[in-house]
């Protein structure tokens, strides 16, 4: 019963995420927005973080950094955000202020109904243009309709997708962007989600994605990130399997990657819960996360996390899981990467702290109070 809805949740986040970015624009505001970084992040991933041949993780652009480090009142890592179609760097600055820290990284998707839009979306890059952050940009790797197979893609039957994706980052000024290939990987909601029968096939797709994407841009950051606390289907009796027989190897791979909501099995109002949730009996949780990165010598992120609304099998408004991803947050953040809030307030998932911050009154001040 658990699986099933799960399943129905991350459906309606599928619809979402599709339907975020349903046409371009008029025009876009562009505001701008000073971002800052802090020593105590750079160090540590400085070591933390291998050369694999693509681009480097977890750093910023040093003239930022040297001029605003020290006044950075913010966490000492790097924190972003989603702003529910909220599209412009000027929400983004909103955002910084109401918070009291710049966002350094926020999330962005194209459009992918078909191949030719997935080809040619765009704008979800120039929207930001007045950012001086990084990109977290979620890459379907098949579209929605007619969507093909992972082995089509592992074979190179889709690669001026791939070389056109790479291409709209650089022309964007957005080469150092973190892309995440195949996002949620474990997602069987997705058309890309792999299960235990196709998971060769995924990992082959993504490994011939990103050598492709990095041929065009070869300092992007490739993200393999999967959904936390949901089971490889076909493997459930191993729960880690997700990270064991989907990762695409650590020449492809430069930040491992999770999404976790306080929702169905990962919920957590107290201690018990928590500790339960960050390492899942249905699953991989983020302290798995964070083992496996450190046993490979990545750095890890979390790519979207949030609250969940109590009709969508979450606790709803619940300033204890905020304290707690933040707690976690500062204890891991020698080998972290960044992490984004995903603030949406769709009924579907009601997590929004900054755009309706009356949805979930208590946990937004607690965010605003800690970052």
């Amino acid at each position: 019963m658990h699986h099933a809805r799960h399943h129905a949740h991350h459906r309606a986040q599928h619809h979402a995420l599709h339907h975020a970015l349903p046409t371009r624009p008029a025009a876009s505001r562009r505001g701008r927005l000073l971002a800052a970084a802090t020593a105590a992040l750079l160090l540590p991933l400085a070591a933390c973080t291998p050369s694999t041949g693509t681009g480097a993780a977890g750093t910023r652009d040093e003239g930022a950094r040297a001029s605003t480090a020290s006044s950075d009142p913010g966490p000492p890592w790097s924190s972003g955000i989603w702003l529910g179609g909220a599209l412009s760097d000027g929400d983004l600055e909103r955002f910084g202020a109401w918070r009291g820290d710049p966002a350094d990284v926020v999330t962005t998707y194209p459009a992918y109904a078909t191949w030719e839009e997935l080809r040619t979306s765009d704008w979800h890059v120039d929207t930001f243009a007045g950012f001086p952050g990084r990109l977290s940009y979620g890459l379907p790797l098949l579209p929605e309709r007619a969507p093909g197979t992972l082995r089509d893609v592992a074979d190179g039957a889709h690669d001026d997708v791939w070389r056109s994706v790479a291409r709209t980052l650089v022309a964007g000024d957005r080469g150092d962007s973190f892309v995440r290939i195949g996002l949620e990987a474990n997602g069987t909601w997705f058309p890309w989600g792999a299960t235990a029968a196709t998971a060769t096939d995924f990992v082959a797709a993504y490994r011939h994605v990103a050598t492709v994407m990095a041929q065009e841009a070869p300092d992007l950051s490739f993200v393999f990130d999967i959904s936390c606390g949901a089971p490889l289907r076909g493997a459930e009796d191993d729960r880690l399997s997700a990270l064991t027989r989907l990762y695409p190897g650590d020449d492809v791979v430069d930040v491992v990657g999770c999404d976790h909501y306080d929702s169905f099995t990962a919920r957590a109002t107290d201690r018990a819960a928590w500790e339960e949730s960050i390492r899942p009996s249905t699953g991989v949780g983020l302290l798995d996360l964070v083992d496996f990165a450190t046993e490979h010598d990545k750095p890890f992120a979390v790519p979207e996390w949030g609250l969940t609304a109590r009709s969508a099998e979450g606790s709803g408004d619940n300033p204890y899981f905020v304290e707690q991803m933040f707690a976690f947050f500062r204890e891991h953040r020698d080998r972290l990467a960044y992490e984004n809030y995903f603030d949406e307030p769709n009924p579907y998932l009601g997590s929004s702290l900054f755009l309706t911050p009356a949805q979930n009154p208590e946990s937004s001040e607690v965010y605003r109070e800690l970052w």
